[in-house]
């Protein structure tokens, strides 16, 4: 995805800047950098909200962290604390959710 995006950027601004003699890190800062900070921000926010719902899942098979809790207080019968756990990571991906959205809309 990464070079995807660098590849799609457009020459038009970078022609540009060449025909007024920009040299070439004027031409990487002003001219490709901000055309690929919007999908590189899309993508690692993306890719940050699958690794928050996918901790739980791999600490419950063993990996530690909120899953392994979760697994332990399951098998303890313990309901109202499997129910919190749930519910507190479904809010922190809502949350994780809303913010990514937003900075995508500041970005485009």
């Amino acid at each position: 995805m990464a070079y995807e995006s660098v590849e799609a950027i457009d020459d038009g601004p970078l022609e540009a800047m060449t025909a007024v003699g920009a040299n070439k890190i004027q031409w990487i800062f002003l001219g490709v950098v901000p055309q690929v900070v919007a999908p590189y921000m899309s993508y690692f926010l993306y890719c940050f909200e699958i690794n928050v719902r996918a901790a739980a899942i791999l600490g419950y098979v063993g990996a530690g962290g909120i899953g392994l809790y979760l697994s332990r207080t399951l098998g303890f019968l313990q309901y109202d604390r499997v129910m919190s756990i749930i519910l507190y990571t479904f809010v922190v991906v809502l949350i994780i959710d809303g913010l990514s959205n937003r900075i995508r809309e500041k970005l485009i």
